[in-house]
């Protein structure tokens, strides 16, 4: 670290930061940050609503927020830390985050928490699905909404000639690209030679 970078760190202290974290790694290194660093962690946690529980999950997949003085805690040791890659930096310098932003934040996932947290998928309007369930399976929709924690969700399906706006179990959605490719009866052993089938 050059000197300049350390003398504006000097200006920048006792902040909090963005620490870039492992997937599925973020209670770790938050635990780990807190345990070993004695420092102050927000990882905002959302309610998640699945087809059988509700299970929390990180805001910001692979990101939390950590206080740190970096007089007192070098950078070095907080990038160190088992489940943290880095904090978030333009050049050499990490950014600080406002305590209002932290505080927004903060505000918006109780909001969300307190109406029932986030929907089981990531549907967004617009976006062309396949209806794996239901009286009409295999048909293409379009997303409408809503996106939130609704079972309950609407689309648009040509039907008949017309697009008709219906209202569907959100399980019974996929994307297209994830539909499983049509089954087919396979003909030949490889090469071009037969399969002879006895019924």
């Amino acid at each position: 670290m050059t000197t300049d970078t350390a003398n504006n760190i000097q200006r920048t202290t006792n902040h909090w930061y963005v620490a870039h974290c492992q997937r599925l790694k973020e209670w770790q290194a938050a635990a780990a940050l807190e345990e070993h660093l004695e420092l102050a962690v927000y990882l905002p946690e959302v309610r998640r609503r699945g087809s059988r529980q509700v299970r929390r999950s990180p805001f910001f997949p692979g990101y939390l927020f950590v206080r740190a003085d970096l007089r007192q805690v070098a950078l070095s040791r907080i990038n160190a830390i088992p489940g943290v890659l880095r904090l978030v930096a333009f050049g050499e310098l990490p950014q600080s985050v406002p305590v209002a932003v932290i505080e927004e934040i903060r505000q918006r996932v109780d909001d969300l928490n307190a109406h029932g947290g986030l929907p089981a998928h990531d549907f967004r309007p617009g976006e062309t699905l396949r209806l794996k369930d239901g009286p009409l399976h295999a048909l293409e929709a379009i997303f409408v909404g809503p996106t939130d924690p609704s079972e309950r969700v609407q689309v648009l399906i040509e039907f008949l000639g017309s697009l008709r706006k219906m209202d569907v179990d959100a399980s019974w959605l996929e994307r297209v690209g994830d539909a499983p490719a049509p089954w087919r009866e396979r003909r030949t052993r490889g090469k071009g030679r037969p399969i002879n089938r006895h019924d």
